[in-house]
C-alpha cells in the first residue's frame, strides 16, 4: 500500500487491504469503535475463506475532481497530491465446498486480470457455483461474459437485485448479453433477503438504483460504497461522480460504515486499494 495510505489510516487506527499472504483467524474479535478492514489476500473465517481478486493490471489512482469540489484543507489534511490509490477488485468465498464470486471486473476485452487471479488459487471458471452481483457497471459484470459473448461461468447461478435488474443500467447493452447468455441462471433478490450460504444482502441504494452491499459471518463486501478510501473514510459526506444518486449514496455510506463498526464487521470492497 502506498506509504501516505498507511500514513491516512495509521491514524485512524485502521487496517488497509494488503496484498500478503495469510490465512490467520478472525473468528474472536474484540469490540472496537474503529472500522477493520480486510488486510490479507486470503483470509479464513469461521467456516469459510476469502481470496481477495485484483482484476486491474496497471496501478489505479483517483483524482480529487472525481468527488466534486474538495475545499484545499482537506486535500491537505488527506495529503496525496497525486492522487488517491484504488483498485478494481473482485473477492471469492470457499464455504462448504462451494465457491461464490463477488463480482466479476472488468472482463478480458478491457484487460481485466480476473480469470488469471482465479487461476493462481486453482479455479477455473466452471468451478464457480455462485456469482453474486453488486450492481450492474462495466466493472463488476464485464467479466460475466468472454471476447466471443459466450458466458464465463457455465455451471454458476447468478444473484442479482431485483431493483437493479428494474432499472435503466438493467436494459443497458451489458446487462441485456448477460441475462440473454445466462437465462434461468439469473435469479433475483430483494433486500434483506438471504442467498445460499447464508450470504446477507444489504440495501446500498444510491452508487445505482439497487448498489447492493453482502454479509457473510462477520465479513461485509461493499461493492462501490467506497472509491477513495483516504478521502471517503474521514468525509463520506464526498461522493464521486460515478455516484446516480449522491443523497442517496452518501447515506447509504455514513449508514453501512456506522453498521460496520458497531457489529465489529471485517469490510473489503471493489475499490479499496491494496
Amino acid at each position: 500500500m502506498h506509504t501516505k495510505v498507511l500514513s491516512v489510516i495509521a491514524a485512524a487506527m485502521l487496517a488497509g487491504c494488503a496484498g500478503g499472504q495469510s490465512n490467520s483467524s478472525v473468528s474472536e474479535q474484540q469490540n472496537s469503535d474503529t472500522i477493520k478492514f480486510l488486510d490479507a489476500k486470503e483470509k479464513t473465517f469461521d467456516g469459510f475463506t476469502v481470496y481477495w481478486l485484483k482484476d486491474n493490471a496497471a496501478d489505479r489512482t483517483f483524482p480529487y475532481d472525481l468527488f466534486g469540489e474538495v475545499p484545499e484543507n482537506i486535500r491537505q489534511e488527506v495529503n496525496m497530491p497525486d492522487g488517491m490509490p484504488s483498485s478494481i477488485s473482485a473477492y471469492l468465498i470457499k464455504s462448504n465446498g462451494k465457491n461464490i464470486l463477488f463480482d466479476s471486473g472488468l472482463g478480458q476485452k478491457a484487460g481485466g486480470q480476473l480469470l488469471n487471479q482465479l487461476q493462481n488459487i486453482g479455479i477455473t471458471p466452471e468451478n464457480i457455483d455462485y456469482v453474486y452481483i453488486t450492481h450492474f457497471h462495466g466493472d463488476h459484470i464485464g467479466g460475466m461474459l468472454d471476447t466471443t459473448g459466450a458466458k464465463v461461468f457455465t455451471n454458476a447461478e447468478v444473484y442479482v437485485s431485483q431493483l437493479e435488474k428494474d432499472s435503466d443500467l438493467g436494459k443497458g447493452e451489458q446487462a441485456v448479453k448477460m441475462f440473454e447468455q445466462y437465462g434461468d441462471k439469473i435469479h433475483v433478490f430483494n433486500f434483506g433477503d438471504k442467498l445460499p450460504e447464508d450470504v446477507l444482502t444489504i440495501d446500498a441504494v444510491g452508487h445505482t438504483p439497487g448498489h447492493t452491499v453482502f454479509q457473510k459471518g462477520n465479513l461485509l463486501i461493499i461493492g462501490d460504497l467506497m472509491h477513495a478510501l483516504a478521502l471517503q473514510l474521514p468525509h463520506p459526506e464526498f461522493n464521486a461522480n460515478f455516484d446516480g444518486d449522491k443523497e442517496k449514496a452518501a447515506a447509504s455510506r455514513k449508514r453501512i460504515l456506522e453498521y460496520a463498526k458497531q457489529n465489529n464487521l471485517i469490510v473489503c470492497g471493489m475499490h479499496l486499494p491494496y
